[in-house]
């Protein structure tokens, strides 16, 4: 995961600091320092991956060699207690690829130093093991004038000290107690240097911390995102991590147990343990609020709908329901029964009008079968000298009859007459059997069907009715008898809602209403096989009309041509 890291400190001659050295170290490159005649060569060459100068508009070319742009800066600076240049660490993200590292940290180099004139030498840096990827960037103290191409004039001045009401603040002779005078007799006030370097100030090491997070997270995925804010300027209380060092790591990887390391550890299992206490009450409230919300909704809801009307006493026709229930199965059985014997009545009269007359099909199929059956007929009983000719006149009289059959009888799938006697009689024989059963199919099909239903019908008229279809029908019988009482009650009414008993009709049947639908109050046995007798009439009745609408063998047979069979 990226973490935030970064420093600035002064390379300063007070504490004993070169640029020059600091450049061998970060660089791992040998460097003379020619103001002090000593060349410095740190080493540490497997931890540089890669180094780098950036230089600002104007800049002599020859600085592009960091020893020579920071043998210029120490050149140039004279006092005992210069800053020569000064240095920044950052860590760079362990999710960044390499090229990333290099192109971030450039960005970041050229938009917030090279554009206030500051040339800077970075370097990027591992440790052994591949890990901790971080940067040194060494800045030359003083910005370089663009105009002049050499190093700018100014890098600090003197300011009076004000004191909290604006007015300057006087020089004490420690001695006397007195403000002190010069030798022309003029008070002497307090004065301190300030410095001009933007690099000193607050706010540009403040801007410079903000930079370097927004441009990490410019490559970073949401996920993996960094914050330059300290713990406290972000609001969180957790418990910031110290600084460990490289001589607390090297206790560490030598196998020892440093204090800074150790300390570190404890802290962020603390940390860990408050922010995992903290995510699950988080996930606990998220659910109390989607229950308490859910409950509203509920009650809103409650309050919407109107009282539910008291459920009528439907144990009181529980017998007439079970009893309605039980005949309507075997009155549907019956129905059905009737049908399969007036389907079965009907194949037997299609095949008598089959054996006495036929079809238009089959009548038409026949002649021109026979025509062609003539021509081989007589190829095959003709003497050696016409044999040939007659045989030929066989086959071009099958083709053309194969033709009119396929006329005749588009459906048929085999139309191809044999010349062959035989084998021609066999085709008008397969011919006739093919044409049969496509016209008896109808009839026989519906007979499976019927006979399908019927084993249902039976089956599901040996079960007792469930006690839902008996509780469904009772009260739905308690329902209509109040209604019968109290018509005004039923005005309004809500519409059906899908809960009504099931219809046990049959599906042509679903325009008519069973005998139970229509009732205003209970009826005895007597009414019930009364309206079951009306309907087995009236069923009747149908079929009949049905028969003598559709039956072949009533309508005019067709006429026959040439001699019987």
């Amino acid at each position: 995961m990226a973490i935030y890291h970064l420093s600035v400190s002064n390379v300063s001659r007070a504490s004993g600091s070169r640029a020059t050295a600091t450049l061998s170290y970060i660089t791992g490159k040998r460097v003379h320092d020619e103001r002090r005649g000593e060349t410095y060569d740190y080493g540490r060459k497997e931890r540089v991956l890669r180094v780098g100068t950036l230089l600002p508009e104007g800049a002599p070319a020859e600085f592009a060699d960091p020893a020579v742009l920071f043998n210029a800066v120490e050149l140039h600076e004279t006092g005992r207690t210069a800053r020569p240049a000064k240095k920044i660490v950052v860590a760079l993200p362990r999710e960044f690829t390499p090229r990333q590292r290099v192109q971030a940290l450039e960005e970041y180099i050229r938009e917030n130093l090279n554009a206030d004139g500051y040339a800077a030498t970075y370097a990027i840096h591992e440790d052994r093991e591949g890990n901790n990827p971080h940067a040194h960037i060494l800045v030359a103290n003083r910005q370089i004038d663009p105009a002049t191409g050499g190093w700018a004039r100014l890098k600090q001045r003197m300011e009076y000290v004000l004191d909290e009401r604006g007015e300057r603040v006087p020089l004490i002779d420690p001695e006397t107690g007195r403000q002190k005078t010069d030798k022309r007799g003029r008070r002497q006030w307090k004065r301190t240097s300030v410095s001009l370097n933007p690099l000193d100030r607050k706010a540009k090491l403040k801007a410079l911390r903000e930079s370097w997070a927004k441009t990490c997270n410019a490559r970073l995925d949401e996920t993996a995102r960094i914050d330059h804010r300290s713990l406290e300027d972000q609001g969180s209380d957790l418990e910031p991590t110290i600084h460990e060092g490289y001589a607390a790591r090297a206790i560490e990887r030598a196998g020892g147990v440093s204090e800074r390391c150790e300390a570190n550890r404890e802290i962020r299992r603390s940390n860990g343990l408050l922010t995992a206490i903290r995510t699950e009450l988080g996930r606990i409230f998220d659910r109390l609020g989607e229950l308490f919300a859910a409950k509203i909704r509920q009650l809103r809801q409650r309050q919407a709908r109107p009282e539910p009307a008291r459920e009528p006493n439907w144990r009181y026709f529980e017998g007439d329901a079970r009893r309605q229930l039980e005949a309507d199965r075997a009155d549907h059985t019956a129905a059905i029964r009737g049908k399969l014997m007036g389907a079965k009545a009907d194949v037997r009269n299609r095949e008598e009008w089959w054996r006495s007359h036929g079809t238009e099909e089959f009548e038409a199929a026949k002649q021109i079968i026979d025509v062609a059956l003539k021509a081989s007929r007589e190829a095959r009983d003709a003497n050696v000298f016409k044999r040939g000719r007659l045989l030929r006149n066989a086959e071009q009289v099958a083709g053309e009859q194969s033709e009119k059959l396929r006329g005749a009888v588009p459906w048929l799938e085999d139309t191809d007459i044999p010349s062959d006697w035989d084998q021609a009689n066999r085709f008008r024989m397969r011919t006739t059997k093919t044409i049969h059963d496509h016209d008896m199919q109808p009839r026989t099909g519906l007979v499976a069907e019927l006979e399908r239903r019927l084993e249902q019908a039976e089956r599901a008229e040996g079960e007792k009715p469930s006690p839902e279809q008996v509780k469904a029908l009772a009260l739905r019988m308690a329902e209509q008898r109040a209604q019968a009482e109290n018509p005004a009650q039923g005005e309004n009414r809500p519409e059906p809602s899908g809960d009504e008993p099931l219809d046990l009709s049959e599906p042509e049947d679903l325009g008519e209403s069973g005998p139970f639908e229509e009732r205003s109050a209970p009826r005895t046995k007597a009414d019930l096989l009364r309206e079951i007798r009306q309907r087995a009439d009236r069923r009747t009745g149908q079929q009949e009309a049905e028969q003598r609408q559709i039956d072949p063998w009533q309508a005019q047979p067709p006429q026959r041509r040439g001699h019987g069979r």
